[in-house]
């Protein structure tokens, strides 16, 4: 699909250029639905079992949390990631943005999962996911191409499901535990 703004050749079924990030088409065709692709496990004490495979025929998680009020005081349950053996911090902010950083339009994410494996070809948008503090830490798609997947279901993109410490989540082929001090 060819991007109306900078002209460069994307996938066919994205959603956003990969150069510049706009708006490929109002009526971009659905994302796949079927099986997250996984990455090999890397040697570790105790890894977590991975997420339960959706069937083709599963709907994502479409559980609906409203936003959080404004007055929602700054999170106060820190967290951070485990992607392999590597533990990457995560921001203590209300709102997290997780993804790929672009150098060619200065687009920087929250947390770069580009170093950890969450590349293009991983299928990482460079805004993915995001982690929502309402009281509690939330999960939300942002979108992506590839998906987020959360206990072994897709999660609908715009949606807020709440993330348990410990539990794993995948990004388009980056398999990541979650955990919060």
């Amino acid at each position: 699909m060819k991007c109306p703004t900078c002209g460069v050749e994307n996938e066919p079924n994205a959603a956003f250029c990969d150069q510049c990030g706009a708006v490929l088409s109002s009526a971009a065709p659905a994302p796949d639905r079927g099986a997250p692709q996984t990455i090999p496990a890397q040697s570790q004490p105790k890894p977590p079992p991975p997420p339960a495979q959706p069937t083709p025929n599963s709907s994502p998680i479409q559980a609906s949390y409203p936003p959080p009020p404004e007055n929602v005081a700054m999170p106060i349950v820190p967290c951070h990631l485990m992607i392999g053996r590597l533990s990457v911090p995560v921001p203590l902010e209300k709102q997290v943005v997780l993804g790929r950083a672009d150098a060619a339009t200065g687009w920087m994410p929250d947390v770069d999962l580009g170093p950890y494996g969450g590349t293009h070809e991983a299928g990482v948008s460079r805004t993915h996911a995001q982690f929502v503090w309402q009281g509690k830490w939330m999960l939300e798609d942002l979108n992506s191409t590839n998906g987020t997947f959360l206990r072994g279901q897709r999660l609908f993109p715009g949606t807020r499901t709440p993330i348990n410490n410990g539990e794993l989540f995948q990004i388009g082929k980056l398999q990541i535990t979650f955990f919060a001090q």
